[in-house]
């Protein structure tokens, strides 16, 4: 990448600390690394940890998402797709500590 590349480039958001998403997400900063755990993206800066904002909001929103396509396959009635699909939901969003 050139000079020319790098500053025809548009500006960078700023990252979130652990504190700024805390806070936006309305939690603690001890949940955050729970929330890593469960794939919520990070970027590490020596010791440092960084949330990109975009990334962390398509992630909560590809969440949303997995969970409504998981609650609308148990409420079609079929006991062995709900049955999966309710195991599936308990195991991929209250995962046991």
């Amino acid at each position: 990448m050139t000079n020319t590349e790098i500053h025809n480039t548009s500006p960078v958001a700023p990252l979130w600390t652990t504190k700024v998403l805390a806070k936006f997400l309305g939690c603690s900063e001890r949940q955050i690394p729970r929330l890593q755990a469960e794939g919520m993206p990070a970027i590490r800066v020596g010791k440092l940890v960084r949330f990109n904002p975009s990334r962390v909001i398509d992630w909560l929103d590809s969440r949303d998402s997995r969970a409504q396509q998981l609650a609308d396959i148990a409420a079609t009635g079929d006991e062995d797709n709900a049955e999966c699909a309710a195991a599936d939901l308990f195991s991929e969003f209250l995962p046991l500590p």
